[in-house]
C-alpha cells in the first residue's frame, strides 16, 4: 500500500496485491489488520489503532535511523498511539525498527 503510484509500479512484479491509499484514511475495516509494517512513513496513530486488531502488531521501521527524513523514535510512536502500548526496539546497521503491541 502506498499513496504514490510510482512506488506501486516499482513493486508490480513482486507483489500481486497493490493498493493505492492514503495512510491517514486506510481502506480497511476496524480492528481487522493483524500486522502493519510501516516503513519510513508519517505516523497516523489514530488510524493505525483503528485498523489494527486487538492482538495485532505494528512494525515501525526507520531504514536510516535518526538520519532519515521521516524518523520517529519508538518511544514517540508508543506515546502517540491511543491506549497502552509496549515496544521492543532494535538497531539493524544504520537503521532501526520496533515491534509495538497493544497492552490489554
Amino acid at each position: 500500500m502506498d499513496l504514490a503510484e510510482q512506488m506501486l509500479r516499482q513493486v508490480a512484479g513482486r507483489s500481486p496485491l497493490r493498493v493505492r491509499a492514503d495512510a491517514s484514511a486506510l481502506p480497511m475495516a476496524d480492528a481487522q489488520v493483524a500486522v502493519i509494517a510501516a516503513i519510513d512513513m508519517l505516523l497516523f496513530p489514530a488510524e493505525i489503532a483503528r485498523v489494527l486488531a486487538l492482538d495485532g502488531v505494528l512494525l515501525w521501521i526507520n531504514q536510516l535511523g535518526g538520519r532519515g527524513p521521516l524518523y520517529v523514535a519508538a518511544d514517540d510512536v508508543t506515546a502517540a498511539l491511543p491506549g497502552q502500548w509496549h515496544a521492543v526496539e532494535a538497531q539493524a546497521g544504520w537503521g532501526g525498527w520496533a515491534v509495538l503491541r497493544h497492552r490489554v
